[in-house]
């Protein structure tokens, strides 16, 4: 018989014992915990405010659309009439509020040659105080005047943009 002097080979895993763990290595320390947590509140309170506002522009767009629909049924109603509409039911609207909820339409005045449409905020929509109520007034045979906010110096502009 012959002899090797050829050493065995290991075949597969061969387990370890645990090292040893020490405080640090087993999670994060009070300290740093407090430390992200301020970090996280800090980075939510500056982005609150802008994404509240991103929120009021997106849902001001359905005032805005709430009163072009508007507009486009007096049109209709104005080529089949001598007048245009005094209510909303008479143009077939079934509701008073604009498509997704946010705002409460109505017409403020309706003559034959004029009319002044509102969109006044409801529910979460109502902190919007710059912009409510959107307007839009019709005069004569095609001048649109919009308005927006309670105060004569409203910036328009920005209100309507889209």
């Amino acid at each position: 018989m012959q002899r090797f002097n050829a050493k065995p080979k290991k075949l597969g895993f061969v387990p370890q014992a645990p090292r040893f763990q020490t405080a640090k290595s087993r999670g994060w320390t009070l300290t740093e915990m407090l430390v992200c947590l301020a970090l996280l509140g800090i980075l939510a309170a500056l982005a609150l405010p802008a994404y509240q506002e991103q929120q009021r522009l997106a849902r001001r767009s359905d005032g805005q659309a709430a009163l072009l629909q508007l507009q486009t049924d007096q049109a209709r109603w104005r080529s089949m009439h001598d007048t245009h509409a005094e209510s909303l039911a008479a143009m077939g609207w079934s509701s008073d509020l604009s498509p997704l909820g946010h705002y409460r339409i109505r017409l403020v005045e309706s003559t034959a040659d004029t009319y002044t449409a509102q969109a006044v905020a409801v529910g979460a929509q109502a902190a919007d105080q710059a912009c409510t109520p959107l307007q839009l007034r019709w005069q004569g045979s095609a001048h649109v005047v919009l308005g927006a906010g309670a105060s004569p110096d409203s910036d328009v502009a920005r209100c309507w943009r889209r």
